[in-house]
């Protein structure tokens, strides 16, 4: 029997997404769910490409993780990054001259001064120190050097203790009726860039809406706020930023950094006497674009998630969100 047109149609995209070629065909073609994110890799690499003339704190930033990294090999060649060192000095001498970023230059300063103090020169080397005396003369020295691990602080917290500082932490969705401290967000941000990341290139923002008319446009942004909306003392947005990264295969990384550090942030809040929820933000067209025209987005910058701050109401609910065992998330080798 002769198919239906609406049947045949039917058939048509259960045999494309029945295989691997036609997937690709049909999440490239057909479906719009990855348009966005796919934009927004792109137009990142092309604003890494155009940023390295004006400044790429991602090129220093990087850089300057990769030349730690040789320092403290064991047994080091007598010479290194001999590729890439010119280019690293170049962004150290535009990042120091913008003075934006001081810890980021300072950083740069100090390991660029162990390098050529520790490598042999070559000619390619040689010119890249000169450059980087010439450029020092306008920055701020500092002292920052690769380390054993034996000179690191003791620690002084107990596997207990951190434990119990995260059992004690719960997403938390009913606030008092008070005001949240930015002194205290901004504790709790310098903790949450201690968090690791790849490269080192911290590639995130966290964009806080505490203005009580903002807020009911922020409260409301994300899906199943709204029980608890009007409760949200603060908004906390974690935003990737994609032009920190040269190529596709680095896409995922701003969730991974971004992950990280959230993480941090919000054990750093309950240290403080605040709480937080954790707000899932679905990859939701309608969703990415208002907050797009909220925050005032660039295309290459993407939402980690949200998170709601505030003081616990005494008398809220918590979900008991009762956690894995171990035994049931571990498989030790193959």
């Amino acid at each position: 029997m002769k198919l239906l047109p609406g049947k045949f149609r039917a058939k048509v995209a259960r045999t494309i997404k029945n295989s691997s070629i036609g997937k690709s065909v049909y999440y490239l073609f057909i479906t719009t769910r990855f348009k966005d994110e796919s934009i927004a890799v792109f137009r990142g690499i092309k604003m890494y490409q155009s940023s390295s003339s004006s400044g790429n704190i991602s090129t220093l930033r990087r850089n300057i993780h990769r030349i730690e990294k040789g320092l403290i090999t064991p047994n080091p060649r007598p010479y290194f990054a001999e590729s890439y060192i010119h280019e690293t000095v170049v962004q150290f001498k535009k990042i120091a001259s913008l003075g934006h970023d001081k810890s980021s230059a300072q950083w740069a300063f100090g390991i660029l001064n162990q390098y050529f103090q520790t490598v042999q020169s070559t000619p390619k080397i040689k010119q890249a120190e000169t450059l980087f005396l010439e450029s020092a003369k306008d920055s701020e020295p500092a002292n920052h050097r690769t380390f054993k691990a034996e000179e690191r602080a003791p620690n002084t917290i107990t596997h207990t203790d951190f434990l119990n500082l995260n059992i004690k932490r719960r997403s938390v969705r009913y606030y008092l009726q008070q005001q949240v401290p930015r002194e205290l967000v901004e504790k709790a941000v310098a903790v949450a860039l201690q968090a690791p990341s790849a490269c080192n290139r911290q590639p995130f923002m966290f964009r806080i809406i505490d203005d009580p008319e903002l807020l009911k446009t922020a409260s409301r942004l994300p899906i199943g706020t709204e029980s608890f909306a009007d409760q949200i003392q603060m908004m906390v947005f974690v935003v990737g930023d994609l032009s920190y990264y040269f190529d596709v295969r680095d896409k995922h990384v701003i969730y991974i950094d971004g992950s990280l550090a959230a993480m941090n942030f919000i054990l750093s809040l309950e240290t403080l006497g605040l709480s937080s929820c954790m707000i899932n933000w679905g990859d939701i067209p309608e969703r990415n674009k208002a907050l797009k025209d909220f925050l005032h987005l660039n295309v290459w910058e993407r939402c980690v998630m949200a998170i709601s701050v505030g003081y616990a109401d005494p008398k809220g609910g918590i979900p008991s969100s009762i956690k894995k065992h171990p035994i049931n998330v571990i498989k030790y080798n193959v």
